[in-house]
């Protein structure tokens, strides 16, 4: 009991009505608490999905903070989230392949993204918020380990030979072709970090389109791809990576099979990559051909060809290049 300095008691029982009156508010703090908490927020099971076809550098978000991954071959992974909740997976291609990165919740594809980099995340329960949004119409088409699809023989005429150029640097020698592709080739010419085309053949400005073709030795960074039984197939198809566009754009891999470069083994891929109405240019598909070839020195070389619709009669010309390869 509290007395006053004059010893007079200055509370007395607490009311009946009183106590009542904390109890509810006591109930009320709880309720609040329990409203407020994100513990009760609705639930939501939440995918990551990176792919790759090689290794990728993963963060993601998990409900308790970042988690890493390093030097994945690919991720599936399942968390509960609640409204509210941030969420975010990125993933990197090592040496500059391309790499998908996917979230899901509640079983359905909010955000999705293809590129050298690929970041998806959003703030469960706000569907506003996903990025970037799942690309609608036809995904892109790998070539897988195992598929033969043959080169074609383009039909037409190709272009005459003006000569020879010699990649010393890569050590081959293919066609210098006229014509349309009649400039001076080019040395040392950088096109994707990692990646240098050391001899670059360009076509004509007055042709209103740009096609190139050039060669070069496989980027130092994607070596890790050339192993095992099919390591020519796997190294074509990284260093294709490095050359693709990957903005506004689908592709496809419409060849893949083993060739024969004078007397040394190869793999040989085709790449369309077909533009969304929306991207920055009148040109609608490219053609990209990667022969990817074995010169026994442990670091294999490549042959490359782009080529834009606006180009493609002149296909004949990837018929002829690829025959003149010659191994120095």
């Amino acid at each position: 009991m509290a007395l006053s300095r004059q010893g007079r008691r200055i509370t007395g029982p607490v009311p009946r009505w009183a106590g009542g009156l904390g109890a509810f508010i006591l109930f009320v703090y709880f309720a609040a608490f329990t409203l407020y908490d994100g513990s009760s927020a609705q639930p939501a099971q939440v995918r990551y999905i990176v792919a790759v076809q090689g290794l990728a550098d993963v963060e993601m978000t998990s409900p308790g903070g970042r988690l890493k991954r390093t030097r994945t071959d690919g991720l599936f992974e399942d968390f509960v989230f609640h409204d509210g909740d941030k969420v975010s997976v990125t993933a990197r291609g090592v040496g500059g392949i391309l790499v998908t990165c996917r979230l899901e919740v509640d079983g359905s594809a909010v955000a999705q993204f293809t590129g050298p980099y690929a970041a998806c995340g959003g703030k469960v329960g706000d569907p506003a918020s996903y990025m970037p949004p799942p690309m609608s119409g036809p995904g892109n088409d790998y070539a897988q380990a195992g598929d033969r699809m043959e080169l074609p023989r383009y039909s037409g005429r190709s272009s005459l030979v003006a000569g020879r150029s010699t990649d010393r640097a890569a050590g081959i020698s293919y066609a210098r072709l006229g014509g349309g592709w009649d400039t001076p080739p080019r040395e040392g010419q950088s096109s994707v970090p990692g990646s240098v085309l050391t001899l670059r053949q360009e076509s004509r400005p007055e042709r209103g389109w740009f096609a190139f073709y050039g060669s070069g030795r496989m980027n130092p960074d994607l070596l890790y791809r050339y192993t095992g039984e099919n390591r020519l197939f796997q190294a074509a198809l990284a260093e294709m990576d490095t050359y693709t566009t990957w903005t506004d754009v689908t592709y496809q891999d419409i060849v893949s099979a083993p060739l024969t470069v004078d007397g040394r083994e190869a793999w040989v891929i085709t790449r369309q990559e077909t533009f969304s109405p929306k991207a920055s240019t009148n040109i609608r598909t490219i053609l990209l051909t990667m022969v990817m070839i074995d010169t026994g020195l442990g670091r294999p070389v490549y042959f490359f060809v782009s080529m834009p619709d606006p180009a493609q009669d002149y296909l004949p010309d990837v018929n002829r290049l690829i025959s003149s390869i010659r191994v120095l």
